[in-house]
């Protein structure tokens, strides 16, 4: 099995990292786990600068930005499952994570369906990665689960846009300094859990 996990976490070692490596442990106690772990404030991955080139309207060009986006894509199409993981920023995703998902749009492949006019009527989306799993890690500084409706939400949303398979959640709660998560076994369990399912 092969994992590509992206950290939207700005702090190496934090809770969303703490957690992300115990869905990974989970893979592994079960099966033999090929990793590769990007960290999104520290790859070189430029920010989308919506020119549109990838998008049908354009040709569904490549995109013009020179980074390691088109590497990451690439090895992506490869993958088994991948782990999207974020701290809750101003009740959604941080900026590195919000920017990575636009950056993977390259991969929607969407088609346009015009009528006999030529006006766009609607759209057809069949993603290159649609079928692949994907687990969810988020954590927050605030107590409240409320706080990270929004961001619960987008994730959700880009993952069903992706036609990905949803195979898991982790979701922590008041981690108001780094790497708190580890004081917290029930967290650390469910994660390890998501992980021995993907494993199985």
């Amino acid at each position: 099995m092969k994992i590509m996990a992206f950290v939207g976490s700005p702090r190496k070692g934090s809770n969303v990292d703490t957690l992300m490596d115990k869905v990974i442990e989970g893979a592994q106690s079960k099966t033999d786990v090929e990793v590769e772990k990007i960290y999104l404030y520290t790859a070189n991955i430029k920010n989308c600068n919506a020119c549109g080139l990838c998008s049908p309207l354009m040709g569904s060009k490549d995109c013009p930005i020179d980074d390691d986006m088109p590497g990451i894509l690439k090895r992506m199409l490869e993958a088994d499952v991948f782990i999207f993981g974020t701290p809750n920023h101003v009740h959604t995703m941080t900026s590195a994570m919000t920017n990575f998902w636009a950056r993977l749009q390259p991969l929607g492949k969407m088609e346009i369906i015009k009528d006999d006019s030529g006006k766009i009527i609607g759209g057809k989306s069949t993603p290159l990665i649609r079928g692949k799993k994907a687990v969810m890690v988020v954590s927050q500084g605030d107590f409240s689960p409320s706080a990270s409706a929004l961001l619960l939400r987008v994730l959700d949303s880009n993952i069903k846009d992706f036609q990905l398979k949803k195979a898991g959640e982790v979701f922590s709660t008041g981690n108001l300094e780094k790497a708190q998560v580890k004081d917290k076994e029930q967290d650390l369990s469910l994660a390890f859990s998501i992980g021995q399912q993907l494993g199985a």
